[in-house]
């Protein structure tokens, strides 16, 4: 991934305390933030991530493509090819989120008439649905934030030690 769209990432990653890493998924290889800064991991909380890719790709329909572009702040400062990687990465990955948490709730019919016709099935879109509580997670998300790439020190994070994982493509 080009540097632009990993430094305007990283603009959102939130610490994950060393402790907590190997619980939350994340290898003992991988990135972590210098102890002078308070060490941990930098991270993002999936699900917000998806929000974010949500809003991309509402952003990049056709009808509001032209308004965002005009603009050219976040994913669409960046060059045509990387903004096309950049929503189609969304795409890959909400479809990816569905797909393994598929939700198998049903959704029933009701009777529905609409003025002037008579009765059709129509699918119930009310369902409830057990929630996890998403303020409770921005906030923790906004209480672990780490500052900004242009307000980190230059040597925030650690550089990778002999043995660490290095991709050479985008994993």
């Amino acid at each position: 991934m080009p540097a632009s769209v990993v430094l305007t990432f990283l603009d959102s990653a939130a610490r994950v305390p060393a402790e907590h890493a190997e619980r939350s998924g994340i290898a003992p290889d991988q990135v972590k933030i210098k102890e002078k800064y308070g060490g941990g991991y930098p991270a993002h909380v999936e699900g917000l991530h998806h929000l974010h890719c949500l809003n991309l790709l509402r952003k990049s329909l056709a009808w509001n493509f032209a308004y965002y572009q005009k603009q050219g702040l976040g994913p669409f400062s960046n060059s045509g090819d990387i903004l096309k990687y950049h929503v189609t990465h969304c795409l890959d990955i909400l479809r990816q989120q569905l797909m393994c948490t598929v939700d198998v709730g049903m959704l029933g019919q009701v009777w529905y008439q609409p003025p002037g016709k008579g009765p059709e099935a129509f699918v119930d879109f009310n369902t409830v649905h057990k929630c996890r509580n998403f303020d409770d997670i921005r906030v923790w998300a906004e209480k672990h934030q780490l500052p900004k790439v242009d307000d980190a020190p230059e040597d925030f994070l650690e550089l990778p030690k002999e043995g660490d994982r290095i991709w050479h493509s985008v994993p």
